[in-house]
């Protein structure tokens, strides 16, 4: 079952439905209708999933992007706006976080589910739990 199944079936009874279209990116509240349907959301697997998110932005979007195990590589490359996305071997791609902000000497980071804002990203391991990470990848957004 790929991951895009699993969140589909994750998300069935919820109301809320779920396009595995790759070339859409959204996430909607939908009303009522007359019919009885209640309020739902309506969103792609690329507005929720990490790979979907990936497809998305690399190949229907065709955002610059690479793959690397060094966090120099990283730090020297990314700009405010761009993604990076964590891999671990028993996991795969797992989550994504967005850079928010550079400096000189640092990279800052914000990632939603582990409420972050402007964390430094040489710390991404130990302040999100996630030493298992081994490779990065990153979506430069240009923004």
């Amino acid at each position: 079952m790929t991951s895009s199944q699993k969140h589909a079936k994750k998300h069935f009874w919820s109301g809320n439905r779920i396009s595995t279209k790759r070339s859409k990116w959204y996430c909607k509240r939908m009303k009522s209708t007359f019919f009885g349907a209640r309020k739902h959301w309506n969103y792609s697997t690329s507005w929720t999933t990490v790979n979907g998110f990936y497809r998305y932005w690399t190949k229907t979007k065709h955002r610059p992007h690479f793959t690397t195990t060094s966090f120099r590589r990283v730090m020297a490359h990314v700009h405010v706006g761009d993604v990076v996305q964590l891999h671990s071997k028993k996991d795969g791609w797992h989550h994504t976080v967005t850079i928010s902000k550079v400096t000189k000497h640092m990279v800052y980071y914000t990632s939603q589910n582990k409420n972050r804002i402007f964390a430094p990203l040489t710390k991404i391991k130990s302040l999100t739990g996630l030493s298992r990470t081994n490779k990065m990848r990153v979506i430069e957004m240009g923004i």
